[in-house]
């Protein structure tokens, strides 16, 4: 990102397939309020999968400069499995029934296309921004994309974003060129054989 754009913010994000469509959906809850719905087509998602994870990758102390090995990933996902574990039990211990203001469902929500994505890593976050087309449009018609939604994301939570793209594509049963091998890995660290 590096021509500064601006992006409406997303306080949460929600991914469902959509066999009708063959793409998996973003749902997109904005801080601002309303929501988006991002569409990814099976190009869109392979692509954006395999950018998050070089960034991951990349961005890890344990890379020195380079790309950290799959096995410190790996550690590093079941860790932030672990973490996110924790955090929705800690959540769930402190519901007293008042709900966050900026969680509150959008009545109504916008759909676009999306056409490019930007992922990097900014200080301590990996930073996701999705550009698009608004829908319904014109068959094959190419507008200039605009922003959708920006997302600054811990590591844990690139992490849970990435495993959760992954899933949808197992569900929609999209063949991932390029597997993410250190994804593919139990809790106790060995392989899963998928």
């Amino acid at each position: 990102m590096s021509t500064e754009q601006s992006f409406p913010r997303v306080h949460q994000i929600r991914f469902a397939y959509s066999s009708l469509e063959d793409r998996i959906a973003m749902h997109l809850t904005m801080v601002a309020g309303g929501g988006h719905i991002a569409w990814l087509s099976r190009r869109a998602l392979m692509s954006l999968t395999q950018h998050l994870n070089h960034v991951l990758k990349e961005s890890h102390p344990a890379g020195e400069g380079g790309m950290a090995h799959d096995t410190i990933m790996a550690l590093e996902h079941i860790g932030a499995r672990a973490e996110l574990a924790a955090q929705r039990d800690h959540e769930r211990s402190l519901e007293t029934g008042d709900e966050d203001p900026g969680a509150e469902p959008p009545i109504e929500w916008t759909h676009h296309l999306v056409t490019e994505a930007q992922v990097e890593a900014q200080d301590s976050h990996i930073v996701l921004a999705l550009l698009g087309q608004p829908r319904p449009g014109e068959p094959e018609q190419r507008m200039r994309a605009e922003p959708i939604g920006g997302l600054a994301l811990t590591r844990v939570h690139a992490h849970e974003v990435l495993r959760l793209m992954v899933a949808n594509a197992h569900e929609a049963g999209w063949r991932i060129d390029q597997p993410i091998e250190w994804l593919n890995v139990r809790r106790d660290g060995a392989p899963t054989g998928t």
